[in-house]
Parts: C-alpha cells; structure tokens; sequence
C-alpha cells in the first residue's frame, strides 16, 4: 500500500500517525520527528554541519522548525524510498535521491551567505539570515544552474507540514481542528 504525503498529513492531523521509523541503539522506534529530535537519534543522511545549517534556515523559515524537529523529518525522508518519501520536493519533480537536492541547495545557501555577508549562515544573526532567506525565496534566485527558490519552497513546505500538520499546530495557528466535515447536503445534486 502507498502512503502518500497527503495520508501523511491527514493522519497527523488527526493525531494519528506523526511518527515515523527511527532506529536508536539497535531498536526500531516509532516517534515523531519531535520526539526523535528530543531522543538525539543520531541522523543517517545528512551530516552535523548540513543538519545545523538545515536547521538555521528552517528556524528562519518558520519559527518552531527547530523544536519540532524539521531536521529529523527530512533526515528520515531522505533515507526513504523515493516513491514513498513526503517532501515536497517530490511533488516538483525534483530527480531522487533527494538528499542530491538537498545537499546542493544548503551548499548554495552557504555561497549565497558568503557572497551577501562575507560568512558561512551559521556565523549570521537575526537579520543577516532573514535577508539570505529573503533572497532564496526571489523566483530568480538560480546559482550556478541551481533554482534556490525551489528549495526554499520544498524547505518552507516540509517546515510547515512538521510544525502545523499536528492537532497542536492548528492551536499554535488558534484555528479550530476538525477532523471531518460533513457537506450540508449530498454531492451529487
């Protein structure tokens, strides 16, 4: 059975299933990215200076990132199959393995950074990291060949889905959940 990034979401949503396969200590464990994050499980695919970088602009993104372990989603979808993985970045066609995407677009951030500032996002504050997302998110924001806005709408998107695609996230957003709506009448006339 294929389970799709919208079965993903739906089911988060109704508090479900957020939790994806970790491995800790030889045991597999079924947690949120949340919880994994609070556990320290160790990343499989991406490494401690692609993670914190990860980490800087999802947080610049859309505050919570961090918290809500943004880092440890994506980490775990990269490591999945590309047929069944939940970042967006499938629904743009963008060619697995996705950690290539990935990787590259924190890589040009990295350049984006040094040429806009003179140093790496990690050595940015506030302001500085603000404007360096500001300019990934331009339409013509391409390096070298390479759409950085298109990675800033695959992070923007999985940083949404893992800070608002729970019960708790729609409090955050003070939007009432509702797990189902029945239509006022029939469908079909």
């Amino acid at each position: 059975m294929s389970f799709t990034r919208r079965d993903f979401v739906d089911r988060a949503l109704k508090g479900s299933v957020l939790a994806l396969s970790f491995e800790l200590g030889g045991t597999t464990l079924l947690l949120s990215p949340k919880q994994a994050r609070a556990q320290e499980v160790p990343l499989q695919n991406l490494d401690a200076g692609q993670a914190r970088r990860l980490e800087l602009l999802g947080e610049t993104i859309l505050p919570g990132a961090i918290d809500t372990g943004l880092v440890h989603f994506i980490d775990h979808q990269l490591g999945a199959d590309p047929n069944d993985a939940l970042l967006v970045a499938k629904y743009f066609n963008v060619r697995p393995p996705y950690s290539n995407f990935y990787g590259a677009g924190l890589s040009v951030a990295g350049g984006m950074a040094q040429e806009m500032a003179g140093k790496a996002p990690e050595e940015m504050d506030e302001s500085e990291l603000q404007g360096l997302v500001r300019a990934m998110s331009n339409p013509a924001a391409v390096v070298d060949g390479f759409p950085a806005s298109l990675f800033y709408i695959c992070l923007r998107n999985d940083a949404v889905d893992v800070v608002y695609g729970t019960p708790e996230g729609f409090q955050r957003l003070n939007i009432p959940y509702m797990e189902h709506i029945l239509p006022p009448e029939s469908w079909d006339g």
